[in-house]
């Protein structure tokens, strides 16, 4: 692994360097989409109708491996004229919501929805405060949200060994949605 004078490691990304955030071994760069398996095989398209079973879209270590989460991306695109009281162009909030949780074999470590799932657009801005509508006048419009756990203390640290894993859990009826994913970004250390 590269490092500086001082000792820290160096982050290599296409020929470009900057400087990592701990000393000693290169940390691998995790950069996936929550899907139904948890271990990247799994469906990432969450625009299904998960009203009457729910769906729970994840990311889980290999039980050798710790990911910490920096970040979580919520990403939708639907029809033009998105606002912030209804989900997507659905026409109305979510009757469940959206729930997002550390959970383990034993259940729930962390709801990090604080009991209040997402339920409309602007329920991402709670969570994430950093959230964007894309709209280019005609055509679909697209909302990001950048939920960036370490603003929040500390990243999300999940333990393979554990079996701890961060879910999406959805209950609702996503099909008209044109979009609908979660993309995680952080290390494995």
């Amino acid at each position: 692994p590269a490092s500086d004078a001082e000792g820290w490691s160096v982050l290599m990304w296409g020929g470009a360097s900057r400087a990592g955030s701990q000393r000693g071994s290169i940390a691998t760069y995790l950069g996936r989409y929550l899907d139904t398996n948890g271990d990247g095989s799994g469906s990432r398209d969450a625009t299904g109708n998960y009203s009457v079973t729910p769906e729970i879209f994840y990311i889980q270590p290999p039980s050798s491996q710790v990911y910490r989460i920096h970040r979580m991306i919520p990403s939708l695109v639907d029809a033009n004229g998105l606002i912030a009281d209804e989900y997507g162009n659905l026409g109305a909030p979510l009757t469940n919501g959206i729930q997002v949780r550390i959970q383990d074999d034993s259940g729930t470590l962390i709801d990090l929805t604080d009991t209040l799932p997402v339920q409309t657009n602007g329920d991402w801005a709670h969570l994430c405060h950093d959230v964007n509508l894309f709209d280019w006048g005609s055509g679909n419009d697209h909302v990001t949200a950048r939920w960036t756990f370490a603003n929040s203390g500390t990243e999300l640290r999940l333990i393979g060994a554990n079996n701890e894993r961060l879910e999406v859990v959805l209950n609702d009826d996503f099909t008209g949605l044109l979009e609908h994913e979660f993309r995680v970004e952080g290390y494995i250390e």
